[in-house]
């Protein structure tokens, strides 16, 4: 794997909001149908619609500002490198739940720990996320996820290894002992998040590559005593930093041995080509599953020997397989989302679509799907 740094710099992050406020848009459907339904000519149509579009745009305009000035629009505090830190570029918050964006500068000794497997980290243990991950590659390829699990404070991970390729990746900080009472402070609580790149739970890199994991109730990995053995959440980097393709991040996968830990996992990854594949460890062997339709699904039972797509006992894998079925794996990002509505949970703590071929990534938390945050990957197209 290669990979070009000389004219690319790590692309910090933007957001825009999609909506203007619920009640502005209410008010202004409402009002053109009452026009229209008591028949109203033009001349007498034109002022108080007009009028209605001001209020709505100026209210806009102030939930804009008041957004901004809370920092959920803005990514200059990105741009400001702490006293004494070289490796953070900033921590922001950008939504209420709270969601936070950080870029990640330089290198993170991720090469070292492909050397020895060893990681001088610890991370708080948590339970059993149950998650929902697709890959729909019938059009411009997409990935929708829905992370499940206890509520807690998320983060917008960008890094750019000199040793790997960009990424971005969403981290639960909840393992790093912060939840909704206790939150990262930018100004003192940093450090902690030091590890933060080797807890990705899903990502997209430059390539276009996407990785995720969803729990499942068991997973017997082969252990070759010759191969460095990782852990099954730094499998994810290693294929966010070295693959630019899913043939790339299965020949990675095969050389290293993978420690399963509690709960057990499954990857789904998937590539701008619009190549997938499911990966599941049964029987001490790694069985790949790759893509014989234009898109791909799992949630939590082991999709090897199961009766999938047929009868399956989870409900949120029948909802995205059906959809996607019906749209023949062609979905914009926006009905990526609406899949991911349909099979989330009260537990869903993120949902995210990538776009694997723009790096476009739109995110809702905590299933707050009118309010929708989309932010732009860095991408690059190489051999």
């Amino acid at each position: 794997m290669t990979s070009s740094h000389d004219s690319r710099v790590c692309e910090l992050p933007f957001l825009f909001i999609t909506t203007m406020p619920a009640w502005a848009g209410m008010i202004i459907r409402s009002a053109f149908f009452v026009i229209v339904g008591v028949g109203l000519d033009r001349k007498t149509l034109a002022v108080p619609f007009i009028l209605v579009l001001l209020i709505g745009s100026i209210s806009f305009l102030q939930e804009r500002e008041d957004l901004q000035g809370s920092g959920s629009l803005s990514s200059s505090t990105l741009t400001e490198v702490s006293p004494g830190v070289d490796w953070y570029s900033g921590l922001e918050k950008v939504d209420d739940y709270p969601l936070y964006v950080m870029a990640y500068e330089g290198d993170y000794g991720f090469t070292e720990y492909l050397r020895t497997g060893e990681l001088d980290a610890s991370f708080t243990d948590g339970s059993h996320p149950s998650c929902t991950c697709f890959a729909a590659c019938g059009g411009e390829p997409v990935f929708g996820r829905n992370f499940d699990f206890p509520r807690n404070p998320a983060l917008l991970l960008f890094t750019d290894p000199p040793d790997g390729f960009a990424s971005v990746s969403m981290v639960d900080l909840g393992y790093f002992g912060y939840g909704v009472g206790d939150l990262p402070d930018p100004e003192e609580g940093i450090e902690s998040l030091r590890d933060s790149p080797y807890l990705p739970f899903d990502g997209m890199n430059e390539r276009g590559l996407v990785v995720s994991m969803a729990a499942v109730p068991g997973a017997d990995a082969p252990v070759d005593p010759g191969k460095v053995t990782l852990g099954e959440i730094q499998v994810i980097r290693l294929l966010l930093d070295r693959a630019g393709s899913v043939d790339e991040a299965l020949g990675l996968l095969g050389q290293f041995n993978v420690r399963m830990t509690e709960p057990p996992i499954h990857y789904l990854i998937a590539d701008r080509s619009g190549s997938s594949a499911i990966v599941e460890f049964v029987d001490g062997e790694m069985v790949v599953l790759r893509d014989d339709e234009p898109w791909q699904v799992i949630t939590n039972f082991i999709v090897v020997g199961s009766r999938a797509p047929g009868d399956v006992p989870c409900s949120r894998y029948r909802c995205a397989y059906d959809g996607l079925s019906e749209a023949g794996g062609l979905v914009s990002m926006d009905e990526a989302m609406f899949l991911l509505a349909g099979s989330s949970q009260s537990s869903t703590i993120w949902s995210t679509v990538y776009n694997m071929e723009t790096g476009e990534i739109c995110i809702a938390m905590g299933r707050d799907f009118d309010h929708l945050l989309r932010f732009q990957a860095p991408t690059s197209y190489g051999g």
